[in-house]
């Protein structure tokens, strides 16, 4: 309450009565009276008592502040504070006004408005972009072109066109969109951030309970993994780690968000491996080999359709290839055998030992995959098997569906090592091969992630594709 313009009031009839009447009458006596009185209250209110602000939330008070234009301040710069990492202005839905009051110093200091305070109580949003994939929310960015940006980045992971890449078509397997939302601010990632996401993909982490005769590896191809992503899940874990069942261990798997489909042509060198001849040389002794002739690789252009998946190549074609360099068969000389000699243990090509072909394929674990490669750089699956077979004297056909069509055919119950295994994975047929190396496991060029390794025959994955097994002599 403003008392000062009471106060004037009183002052001006006071003086006027004073004027009419004798300042010693009752009546003037009273009047001054009540001046002093009220002079003095108001004196005594205004030194007792600050003027401050209510910030009103919703209409419920929450605390004070100095004065509007400080409360004012305090709601703007939480509100800037929130959207500036992401280049927007933060926004609220709640109801903000402001009340002058004057209030005791101790209340106000006690009722003081912080800005924490006042953040938590804020409910507060920034309009943003929520990107979406068959319904599944993956990110919210800041700007539609943002969101655009990172799905361009997200492609450009996986398809680098070149002049002897000929990229014709990149979409997406599933249903993006990119629509206005209001999110909280927790909820806003930038570009660097939903680009990371996108590269990390959903990780899902499960429990796992080791069963008798369970190992990492077996693990792993129960639930269609690898050993060291099963090993990475377990803190401290390696392959040597001892495994107990009725152990307790984490599955952690990780599926991409997105799926970029890529289709186009490639040309590209390729080796071509040389052939090993053998002639039987009965001056020699016993087991005894000798290079009669060196051989070399040969070169061929080739050029092939694709049609990819995150960079993985699902289905390929061969539209052409051009010999540029001929390859030359190397010609060794080999002693008479004191017993039949299977292909598991037929001599390697340069060795004067007798290594059998299962260990020259295992001795291959880790080589990269590498789509038409031939030689050591990588291998793709059928190329794997020609190299290995070459070390030990015996020339495969280079396909391998054209593999699966030659050698004699071998059931599954007579599988010996070295016996060629073919399943039906990216195309109808042979689309895929491997070595047989016993046990009921087999040494292949998987795929671009895992190279050159060993599986089961019994896994899920290939017990269902496994259409049968060639044996070359």
């Amino acid at each position: 309450m403003h008392l000062s313009p009471v106060l004037s009031q009183i002052k001006g009839v006071a003086f006027n009565t004073l004027q009419k009447i004798s300042w010693k009458s009752p009546q003037v006596i009273g009047a001054l009276s009540i001046t002093i009185i009220l002079t003095g209250g108001l004196t005594y209110y205004l030194s007792t008592t600050t003027s401050a602000a209510a910030v009103m939330l919703n209409g419920q008070q929450i605390g004070l502040v100095s004065n509007v234009d400080t409360g004012q301040n305090l709601v703007e710069g939480i509100l800037e504070q929130h959207g500036k990492p992401f280049g927007l202005n933060a926004k609220t839905h709640d109801q903000i006004t402001y009340e002058k009051v004057r209030v005791n110093p101790e209340v106000y200091v006690k009722s003081t408005l912080s800005e924490k305070t006042l953040e938590d109580k804020l409910r507060i949003y920034l309009e943003g972009y929520k990107l979406e994939a068959d319904g599944s929310l993956i990110a919210v960015l800041p700007s539609k072109e943002d969101s655009d940006k990172v799905l361009k980045d997200y492609e450009a992971n996986f398809v680098k066109p070149s002049d002897d890449n000929k990229v014709t078509s990149v979409n997406f397997s599933e249903k993006i969109s990119i629509e206005k939302a209001e999110v909280q601010p927790d909820q806003m990632k930038p570009i660097d951030q939903a680009f990371k996401l996108l590269l990390d993909g959903k990780i899902m982490t499960k429990d796992y309970t080791v069963q008798p005769n369970d190992s990492w590896w077996l693990i792993a191809r129960k639930n269609d993994m690898l050993t060291d992503e099963v090993l990475a899940g377990n803190s401290g874990a390696t392959k040597d780690t001892k495994l107990k069942p009725g152990q307790i261990i984490k599955l952690v798997n990780t599926t991409p968000y997105l799926t970029v489909v890529s289709e186009g042509t490639y040309t590209g060198p390729e080796t071509i491996p040389y052939d090993v001849v053998t002639k039987a040389d009965n001056s020699l002794g016993v087991g005894q080999t000798k290079v009669i002739e060196k051989g070399s690789n040969g070169s061929k252009l080739v050029t092939y359709s694709y049609v990819q998946k995150n960079g993985i190549d699902v289905t390929k074609q061969v539209l052409d290839e051009k010999i540029t360099q001929t390859p030359v068969n190397e010609v060794i000389a080999k002693g008479p055998s004191s017993k039949p000699v299977t292909i598991a243990m037929a001599s390697s090509r340069g060795s004067s030992g007798s290594s059998s072909l299962v260990s020259r394929a295992l001795s291959m674990q880790g080589t990269s995959y590498v789509f038409g490669g031939t030689s050591q750089q990588g291998f793709d699956c059928s190329g794997f098997a020609k190299y290995v077979y070459a070390s030990s004297g015996i020339s495969l056909p280079r396909t391998s569906f054209a593999q699966f069509a030659s050698g004699g055919a071998v059931s599954k119950n007579d599988l010996q090592p070295g016996d060629l295994v073919f399943f039906t994975t990216y195309a109808p047929g042979a689309s895929h091969v491997g070595i047989y190396k016993g046990g009921g496991s087999f040494v292949h060029a998987s795929n671009p992630r895992s190279g050159v390794i060993t599986s089961s025959l019994n896994d899920g994955f290939y017990s269902s594709r496994y259409i049968g097994a060639r044996r070359y002599n």
